[in-house]
């Protein structure tokens, strides 16, 4: 008979077959996601084990992981494991350091998310890779949210997703993975009650005979389950109840006597054969967790270290523990849990805050120090209360959860000496401020200006609430706080600022104001702040002030000082560092784009992108739709749907997502792809990322309306654009809607809003003489006063400029005023002009209708000139996608291909779905096989 007794596995033929079936198609490039299902012992680790076997024989290769229940407050514990050989430059040494990344965890979050999908592409570019998850039900919320993201991606990726779980009740971030998985079919393999011939032949392999019908019997009663049954058995016979008689294992005696009552009772008869120090050590061992450290066990429970080895010997020995690569561990939670439920909850307690005390001065993670504090029902003793105050700001960003239940206990614990109650409020704030809890951080923040006199005047709590405010999007309110600050110092009815504090509240005055669209305040305070930034050293303080001052400038149009000032951030925050309200590339590349230099604000938005893939995310979805605006102005449509798919794709923090979709929405309407119900169109918000792209959708309405056959309503929305948005964050481009309103005032007669929009246009050279700005004044010029010459200077400058799009509405509207005068020749010329414009973009609606206005005066357009780009085939493919093809022919990963194309990981994703669809493949890997050969 087995000594041990772990459980083996039978009947479960088909699942292994099953899952070596789509490890073949993923190592043909096919990704797919498989969830194993069950209820705890019926095996699913035992068949994950298994399948690696015939996964191999695939040409996988395998990494596997697997969630803990005491580690679901850690963000991304779930897939540590996947990562702990992946080198010494692992994304998850950035997690673990516990250093910040952000201003909010969403940041640190994003940023550590993004460095893990980068690490598995890379493994993916490699080979075919299977990547297992067991006990997916006890995942942290960011294991689970990565999860989800990587199945949107599976498709072309030579992937199989394994993930295993238990049918519980499961929270909303499970739920939507759950969504996922059902949406896209993904197979499940429920793993149901063994048959009674594969528990016979269990215990066949248990007992090392044939099991006898009375065995049978007795064994029927544990279900199926292999857990059960393995443990059934087992008592069995260390009972000494089972005897083998010609090769047939029964009971002995004719009845069956009373043997263990549950799986509990069973799994804690095997401590009666262990020597009592390990039958001592075991319970306790079990109630620290599932992972057995032997040098840590030594150090909480007071015991010599080759004591506590040879208790693990004798566990392991017995079955009731095993090794996991390099890992000791419990065979099963069950397990586990029966052996800990043995403690008294006072003596679990004391247990779990001794261990906690004990490993304070070890290497051990910081967040299992803290789990133990804070599960332990005992106050903490100063050095613990030192010891959490020290580790705060590494357990927020490792732990939040975690650190803001530590933090919130003990700030309001009684009788705490005033130093260490003020540092734990503090340090609470910070750690609701982090995990994204504004609202409770700014009542901890009110309740101490209220009731402790001497935090009144604590300038760290004031800082503190103007950024809670900020959080909130309450700018309002965070200005007011910084403007009573700065007016309470200068009148003395506090105690005088420093100069560092100073700037630091001038510069958040100066921001906040800009986004309220106070442009006067925010200049005032913003130059105030480079000023004290700069003689202080301060570059956050400084970095506000610039942003201040020169989007006020970039707004109002001087854009030679707004670009002046701009390119000074970059240099602050080379290091990674800066807040998280504002993106020191993103006013440099948007002064670069309204000055035509649209190669140089390339270049810029890439140096951005690359940085926000280093050190954080929350600006990438922002960097994305930055490169789609330009390339829509500048007529690289089929990229700017690659960024805005990109983009769309990306957590979405500051509110670009509905602006991405809203650029691809008029692409697809001038394309004549996408028609969608005006009222359908995903309404922007009050976030920081809709604010200053507040034309677009009325833009794309309009349009929309447009192509529906309602001229009137589609130049009503855009008059109201024009006087709503004409003073405000989007003043910059907001001439971008300026030929459409000039062309539909033009069709429908509307003298006076042919006139207002002409004189709107006629400013923007006055302030910065830009060609594309000279040929939005001159277009709207010109159809205000009906003359085609002043048209064709347009299309003259919006060439010089590189906006093929404005350059082609402009030759239109030439066309329709020549046509019009009767000079047929110059019609068909701007004719065939912004045809041949309109055809590069793919713009058919245009082109469709610039051939229908001119029609009324007898001009007619042959099938002549170029013709719009192919749909499918090499032909189809822009000069971007077949750089990207080239790179994936070559085996090169989506991450090294953005890498060296200075592009996001999700836009060079984005390529490579287009790739395939008009080129006909499944999967990337086709893509080397379909390239043209040489002649």
């Amino acid at each position: 008979m087995q000594d041990s007794f772990a459980t083996a596995l039978v009947g479960r033929d088909a699942e292994i077959a099953s899952l070596a079936a789509h490890g073949r198609r993923a190592a043909a490039g096919h990704g797919c996601v498989v969830l194993v299902e069950g209820e705890p012992g019926i095996g699913k680790s035992a068949l994950l084990a298994a399948a690696r076997i015939p996964l191999a024989a695939a040409g996988l290769r395998i990494r596997v992981g697997a969630a803990e229940e005491l580690r679901q407050g850690v963000p991304f514990a779930g897939v540590c494991s996947w990562l702990d050989d992946a080198g010494p430059t692992s994304p998850i040494d950035a997690l673990r350091s516990g250093d910040r990344v952000g201003d909010v965890a969403a940041t640190h979050e994003l940023t550590i998310a993004e460095a893990i999908l980068d690490q598995i592409d890379t493994w993916c570019a490699a080979g075919p890779i299977a990547l297992v998850m067991d006990d997916v039900h006890w995942a942290d919320r960011s294991s689970l949210t990565l999860l989800h993201r990587l199945c949107t991606l599976i498709d072309e990726l030579p992937l199989l997703l394994v993930l295993a779980a238990r049918p519980l009740p499961r929270g909303p971030a499970f739920a939507a993975l759950s969504a996922e998985l059902v949406a896209r079919q993904a197979p499940v393999l429920r793993l149901g009650a063994l048959p009674a011939t594969d528990a016979a032949k269990l215990v066949r392999q248990l007992v090392g005979a044939e099991p006898g019908s009375r065995l049978l019997a007795k064994v029927a009663e544990a279900g199926g389950n292999p857990l059960h049954v393995s443990e059934l058995v087992a008592a069995l016979v260390r009972d000494g109840q089972i005897r083998v008689v010609a090769d047939i294992a029964d009971p002995a005696g004719a009845v069956v006597a009373n043997t263990s009552a549950s799986l509990a009772e069973a799994i804690t008869q095997r401590l009666d054969f262990l020597s009592r120090p390990t039958r001592d050590v075991l319970p306790m061992a079990a109630a620290l967790g599932p992972t057995i450290d032997v040098a840590d066990l030594a150090v909480v429970l007071k015991i010599p270290i080759l004591d506590a080895w040879s208790a693990v010997t004798e566990a392991l020995d017995g079955g009731l523990l095993i090794r996991v690569d390099s890992e000791l561990v419990f065979r099963h939670d069950l397990i586990r849990h029966a052996l800990a439920d043995r403690l008294p909850a006072s003596l679990r307690s004391d247990l779990l805050q001794q261990a906690g005390q004990a490993l304070q001065s070890t290497d051990a993670p910081i967040e299992r120090v803290a789990y133990y504090l804070s599960v332990a029902d005992r106050e903490l003793d100063g050095a613990s209360l030192d010891w959490l105050i020290g580790a705060a700001d590494k357990l927020m960003v490792r732990a939040p959860e975690l650190a803001k239940r530590l933090l919130s206990r003990f700030a309001t614990a009684p009788d705490l000496d005033a130093t260490r109650r003020s540092a734990l409020i503090r340090l609470r704030i910070h750690a609701l401020l982090w995990d994204g809890n504004a609202a409770e951080a700014e009542s901890v923040v009110r309740e101490a200006l209220l009731t402790r006199p001497e935090d009144g005047d604590d300038i760290e709590l004031r800082w503190l609430l103007a950024q809670i405010y900020q959080a909130q999007a309450r700018l309002a309110d965070a200005v007011a706080v910084a403007d009573e600050v700065l007016s309470a110092s200068a009148l003395g009815t506090t105690r005088e600022l420093g100069v560092e504090d100073a700037a630091r509240f001038l510069g958040m005055s100066g921001l906040g104001n800009f986004f309220l669209e106070r442009f006067v305040a925010a200049e005032q305070a913003g130059r105030q702040a480079v000023s004290l930034g700069e003689s202080a050293g301060n570059s956050l303080a400084t970095g506000y002030g610039l942003t201040a001052v020169g989007a006020v400038r970039y707004t109002q149009g001087q854009l030679d000082e707004a670009l002046d000032l701009s390119a000074r951030i970059p240099a602050l925050f080379e290091d990674g560092t800066g807040p998280d309200q504002f993106d020191p590339y993103a006013l440099y590349a948007h002064c670069l784009i309204e000055l035509d230099r649209l190669t140089d604000a390339e270049e810029v938005l890439k140096t951005a992108i690359g940085r926000n893939r280093r050190f954080r995310g929350v600006y990438l979805s922002s960097n994305l739709v930055a490169k789609a605006r330009m390339y829509l102005v500048g007529g690289r449509w089929d990229d700017a749907l690659a960024e805005c798919t990109a983009s769309m794709q990306t957590p979405d923090v500051l509110g670009y997502a509905t602006v991405a979709h809203t650029v691809a929405t008029l692409i697809g309407i001038r394309r004549g792809t996408f028609l969608p119900d005006p009222d359908g169109l995903p309404a922007p918000d009050d976030r920081l990322g809709n604010i200053g792209y507040a034309h677009f959708h009325p833009w794309a309405k309009a349009l929309t309306h447009e192509a529906r056959g309602h001229p009137a309503l589609a130049l009503e929305l855009l008059l109201d654009a024009h006087q709503r948005l004409a003073d405000g964050l989007a003043a910059a481009t907001l001439h971008y809607i300026f030929p459409d309103i000039a062309r539909l005032a033009a069709e429908i007669g509307d003298v006076h809003a042919a006139r207002s929009v002409a004189a709107s246009a006629d400013l923007l050279p006055t302030r910065q003489p830009t060609a594309s700005r000279t040929g939005t004044a001159l277009l709207c010029r010109g159809l205000a006063d009906s003359d085609p010459d002043g048209l064709l200077a347009a299309a003259r400058a919006f060439q010089q400029s590189g906006r093929p799009l404005f350059e082609a509405q402009a030759q239109e509207n030439a066309a329709v005023l020549l046509a019009a005068a009767g000079r047929g020749p110059e019609c068909h010329n701007a004719l065939d002009a912004a045809i041949g414009l309109y055809s590069g973009l793919g713009a058919s609606w245009d082109s469709a209708r610039a051939v229908a206005r001119v029609r009324p005066y007898g001009i007619r357009r042959g099938v002549r000139g170029p013709r719009n780009r192919p749909k499918s085939g090499w032909a189809a493919l822009t000069d971007t996608e077949r750089k990207v093809a080239v790179q994936a022919a070559e085996g090169l990963s989506n991450t090294d291909i953005a890498a060296q194309m200075f592009l996001s990981r999700r836009t060079i994703q984005s390529h490579v779905s287009n790739i395939l669809a008009k080129l006909d493949l499944h999967s990337r890997r086709e893509i080397a096989t379909a390239m043209p050969q040489p002649h």
